[in-house]
């Protein structure tokens, strides 16, 4: 265990413990907590070893974790807590929305039987393109192709450079292990310059290039169609998972309104909820959502959502298998209560 990591568990185990955690994501009756998490998995120390840091955690912890939410809480969809919010309903408890980003296929085979059996319901937020698709999302082929550069001490300036990218940044920072600098590098950028450099990068890593895992894949039709039957719910997460704030106003456009007709006509219902790609959202970004007509939006800004909150700008609280360990690298429930608000 690194010593930032060790001081980092140190830290939250000693905050739950004295209780003096954030205490801006505190439950109170009149707010709305959101939770974000993206894949659930059986296997955590392969999937912690192939995935982006921060976006996979075990399904024991997620079970835990959705006990934990089901004592405290009044778990309700998204659509739901923005009613709350504008006080059109109300709830004897506080509010507690679980989320999920980029619908992998493990929040079927994982995170829905967890679910179902607490009877809890949540909302996943969609990339229309890849839903069916056979094909990874940008961030996770990234940083798949880095890691691979990175073991195999190849340099990526060049296949960059083809792509029409000059950043020497890359290679430094793979050169000291710090790969979630270099792919967060790359992922913020526009889509079209992304996927260019994904091609040259594969050409450039072809001799020792792995195949992407089968765990990046994402869900198909039939799967969120049977999930939406047993009240799970869908909102956009555009077409191709594009960084909203590196996109012209035609592609924000375009990608906000196609995914939501898309979703509406497989799910055939309205969609009304969307969440900002990576969290990025500016004004001209909020304002594209409001006359896109979605009614609610999700940042990854950490805060709970108080009545007459900002229904386009709703804050949540990130978590993964490492949010909730203590200071002995296990999970700890004193731990989950502080980042879960309770």
């Amino acid at each position: 265990m690194s010593a930032s990591l060790f001081l980092k568990r140190s830290v939250k185990t000693a905050a739950s413990i004295a209780g003096i955690g954030n205490r801006i994501i505190r439950k109170h009756d009149g707010s709305v907590h959101v939770l974000a998490y993206h894949r659930v998995v059986a296997d955590i120390a392969k999937a912690e070893n192939e995935a982006i840091y921060g976006i996979v955690i075990s399904t024991e912890t997620f079970r835990r974790h959705c006990e934990l939410l089901k004592q405290n809480y009044e778990v309700v969809s998204i659509d739901d807590a923005a009613a709350f919010i504008r006080g059109e309903v109300r709830y004897s408890r506080p509010v507690a929305v679980i989320t999920f980003d980029d619908g992998y296929a493990d929040f079927y085979t994982e995170a829905f039987p967890v679910l179902r059996d607490l009877g809890l319901t949540a909302t996943v937020f969609l990339p229309t393109g890849f839903i069916g698709a056979d094909k990874p999302l940008a961030h996770d082929r990234l940083f798949w192709l880095l890691k691979t550069a990175l073991e195999s001490k190849t340099s990526v300036s060049n296949g960059l450079e083809r792509a029409g990218f000059v950043e020497p940044k890359c290679d430094r920072l793979l050169s000291k292990g710090r790969l979630l600098d270099a792919t967060d590098i790359l992922v913020h950028q526009p889509d079209e310059l992304r996927e260019r450099m994904i091609a040259e990068l594969e050409l450039e890593l072809a001799s020792v290039l792995r195949p992407y895992p089968t765990e990046y894949r994402l869900l198909n039709w039939h799967q969120v169609s049977e999930m939406a039957a047993a009240g799970i719910d869908f909102g956009s997460h555009t077409v191709r998972h594009v960084v909203l704030s590196c996109e012209s106003r035609e592609t924000v456009h375009f990608e906000l309104t196609q995914s939501k007709a898309e979703l509406e006509s497989k799910l055939g219902r309205s969609v009304n909820s969307f969440a900002y790609p990576n969290g990025k959202v500016d004004e001209d970004i909020r304002f594209a959502a409001i006359a896109a007509g979605y009614v609610s939006a999700v940042t990854t800004q950490t805060h709970t959502n108080d009545q007459g909150a900002d229904l386009l700008m709703l804050g949540r609280t990130s978590l993964c298998e490492e949010s909730t360990r203590g200071i002995l690298g296990t999970y700890s429930r004193n731990v989950a209560a502080l980042r879960l608000g309770i």
